[in-house]
């Protein structure tokens, strides 16, 4: 379970959030609809123990989770702002998660470059923003994380790539009682979710 009591998040003159509280129970799939500036990303941040509140504070499974590396290890975050190293091959990526989570499925993820179709040999810095979304989601869901959170999930996806990433993740929602946050600007492409 998340627990997010009445955090608030400034930075020098700009609140990004203020007063928030929100739950949300294990095993579901929990959409935040806002527009761009609204605060979806430093929410985010701020579950995943990246960013630490400015007043409140955030649970994840009754534990807080900023300076808590145990708790972290059950957190997945894929960035609005993507990120990978310079002139790295989705597998050079997939061996820095591995060291980051005892978690990490290498089997999984050769199984879901398969599903998307992208070779693991590539450099990513030469592939489409759809493609580097996929290769992000490719890494997250390998970590076999308990949490995912998603920031702009579906952002330059194809409708393809979209309708298999939803399913992929309603599988590790069903099958393994993850729990998701998935973001978005656009309440069309949560709706359906």
């Amino acid at each position: 379970m998340i627990n997010v009591k009445n955090i608030t998040m400034k930075f020098e003159k700009i609140t990004a959030l203020k007063d928030v509280s929100l739950t949300i129970p294990k095993g579901c799939i929990y959409g935040i609809v806002g527009s761009n500036g609204a605060g979806k990303s430093t929410l985010l941040r701020t579950i995943s123990g990246i960013y630490k509140p400015t007043k409140g504070e955030v649970f994840v499974e009754e534990q807080k989770t900023f300076d808590n590396p145990k708790i972290k290890k059950k957190i997945s975050f894929v960035s609005d702002d993507l990120y990978f190293l310079p002139d790295s091959h989705l597998r050079d990526m997939a061996d820095l998660f591995s060291a980051a989570y005892d978690s990490f499925s290498f089997e999984r993820f050769y199984s879901l470059a398969k599903t998307f179709d992208i070779s693991t040999e590539v450099k990513i810095n030469t592939l489409s923003k759809g493609v580097k979304r996929a290769c992000a989601i490719i890494l997250s869901l390998s970590t076999m994380s308990e949490y995912y959170l998603f920031d702009e999930t579906f952002d330059g996806l194809d409708a393809i790539m979209r309708n298999v990433v939803k399913q992929i993740i309603f599988d590790e929602v069903m099958e393994k009682n993850a729990t998701v946050i998935l973001t978005s600007h656009s309440l069309r492409e949560l709706e359906d979710t």
